[in-house]
């Protein structure tokens, strides 16, 4: 029942993952293409980069023109190997392969970014290739640019691409972490087989919050990962009677909770437990799949520093026993 001692998550293949991330790298290498106009200092001429750029990225075409680059087949064909699949993508099932790519581009790409990064980087790439007064007829007439397929505004957006994303690509990345579920621990919210993206910066400015579900790495010899449930942040009184759970003298409702042995047992920790305060910079967690998991009832609040993000989204799933796809599930938020 309790098999979740040995280890419940892994990183997914290493290809796979890059490929999420720099699957057009081919097309880049080698691009360059020099600025053609020197950098305006004068705060006002700065600001009509950063409106350039901001129209840009909120229209979604700085995103749309990485992700057309992107080796979506080759990503396709390797998750194909990769998965040991019953049986090969059909041509129909290769295309829902390639809407969920792009979808996932973006979350990992632009979702999961520093806040204003893109339009900070794409504003300093125009101060370095425009002049001020060029800058703002693009901003004015961008409308129309955009409906050009030999735009200004077009050809510094594939400038920007090829020169500047490889160098940008790192720190990106660096926020995610991809991670293939192998137990049971989190059901029906998670399945093994469940192919998950965390967002590594979740917690830089603020503590994890009631309901988030994390992942992190108890500090054994193993350092072993788990992924569950917040239920109580630092302060909090939690008391489990009967496999009903309280924080704070009010019990819980958790419809995402799933029990697999109603019968409560006296003297166990899974179904009896405190009250326990959560010390400060910890958190009390729990599965979803109660009567299945090796959490906080057991191991005792999780301290801060060893959470290492936030669950957001499946970016693939597979059913371990028939190996079959299961589509309904790709892009889903982690909730």
């Amino acid at each position: 029942m309790l098999s979740c001692l040995s280890r419940i998550l892994s990183r997914s293949s290493n290809h796979v993952a890059l490929c999420l991330l720099i699957a057009c790298s081919s097309l880049w290498a080698g691009c360059s293409t020099a600025p053609v106009a020197p950098a305006e200092s004068t705060s006002e001429s700065q600001a009509v980069f950063h409106q350039l750029a901001s129209l840009e990225v909120a229209s979604d075409r700085l995103y749309q023109s990485i992700a057309d680059q992107a080796d979506v087949a080759g990503f396709s064909h390797q998750l194909e190997i990769e998965s040991d699949l019953s049986s090969p993508f059909t041509p129909s099932e290769r295309e829902r392969i390639a809407q969920s790519f792009v979808r996932s581009l973006k979350v990992m790409l632009f979702d999961l970014a520093p806040e204003q990064f893109w339009e900070h980087h794409l504003a300093q790439y125009y101060a370095s290739t425009l002049s001020a007064r060029e800058a703002q007829r693009l901003v004015e007439g961008y409308d129309k640019e955009i409906l050009s397929p030999t735009s200004r505004v077009r050809e510094l957006r594939w400038n920007f691409v090829t020169d500047r994303l490889p160098d940008l690509l790192p720190e990106v990345r660096a926020r995610s972490y991809r991670f293939q579920i192998f137990h049971e621990a989190m059901v029906p919210s998670l399945l093994p087989g469940d192919l998950v993206i965390a967002h590594t910066s979740a917690y830089q400015a603020v503590g994890p919050q009631r309901g988030d579900i994390v992942v992190y790495r108890y500090p054994d010899e193993k350092g072993t990962l788990f992924l569950h449930r917040v239920i109580g942040v630092p302060g909090d009184r939690i008391e489990v009677h009967n496999q009903v759970v309280s924080v704070n003298e009010e019990a819980l409702l958790e419809p995402y909770v799933e029990h697999t042995d109603a019968s409560s047992m006296s003297g166990n920790v899974r179904d009896n437990l405190g009250p326990v305060t959560v010390p400060p910079d910890s958190y009390f967690v729990l599965g979803d799949n109660r009567e299945e998991s090796l959490d906080s009832r057991f191991l005792g609040p999780i301290s801060k520093e060893h959470i290492l993000g936030q669950a957001m989204f499946i970016y693939w799933s597979v059913d371990p026993g028939s190996r079959a796809p299961r589509w309904d599930r790709l892009n889903q938020p982690v909730q």
